[in-house]
């Protein structure tokens, strides 16, 4: 089972962060009504203000995002025509100069942006949370929510995309893995996850523990 949002119920789970600087990676099997409409899947941020590294999609694409300070960089990778279909994507963000965004395995172009996030004190999914709100909550499911202290590499990405569940991939570096099966739980960090405005248990998609 994965987990359902819905966008106009302001649905999201909310966590204590499990990395507050780069490198990092985050991925996710997604399923949403409309990729062309803004939505943030996985977002690593300040909860008081404006700073994150974020993954959200838009304009039928997926973006992987850093964001303090007036200052923003963002690699894109296209979307179209995956609405209503599960689909993987993946954050890495190699250093602050250097994020890149994957979808299904397949990497766009690396942003060399610098830009310096500090005070990362919250992690959400489903929604974007800063300025003490959500912010840009999803409509669709997500599960597998991996999040690594290291930058992985397109061979480990395109694992995942396969269907590898996180915990097999470089389980050294992993820092939170919640399935999203049934249970609200961080499996390899133990962190509580909060659902926020009733997200519910939905289909999951095949993978391969």
């Amino acid at each position: 089972m994965a987990y359902g949002f819905t966008a106009a119920s302001n649905q999201y789970l909310l966590s204590s962060p499990p990395i507050t600087s780069v490198p990092l990676t985050m991925v996710c099997w997604f399923n949403l009504t409309n990729v062309g409409t803004l939505g943030r899947l996985i977002h690593l941020g300040f909860g008081g203000g404006e700073k994150w590294h974020t993954m959200y999609h838009n304009s039928s694409q997926l973006w992987t995002s850093s964001y303090s300070d007036g200052t923003g960089g963002q690699s894109n990778r296209t979307l179209t025509s995956l609405s209503n279909t599960w689909t993987h994507g993946a954050s890495v963000f190699s250093a602050n100069n250097n994020r890149l965004s994957y979808v299904n395995g397949t990497a766009g172009s690396v942003n060399a942006t610098t830009v310096n996030v500090s005070n990362i004190d919250t992690l959400s999914i489903g929604s974007g949370f800063f300025s003490s709100a959500s912010n840009s909550p999803i409509n669709g499911r997500m599960c597998e929510v991996g999040i690594w202290s290291d930058a992985l590499t397109a061979a480990e990405i395109a694992s995942l995309a396969k269907g590898m569940t996180c915990d097999k991939i470089r389980p050294q570096s992993l820092v939170f893995y919640a399935p999203l099966v049934r249970n609200l739980q961080d499996v390899k960090g133990g962190r509580t996850i909060t659902n926020n405005n009733g997200a519910i248990v939905a289909t999951h998609p095949r993978v391969y523990a």
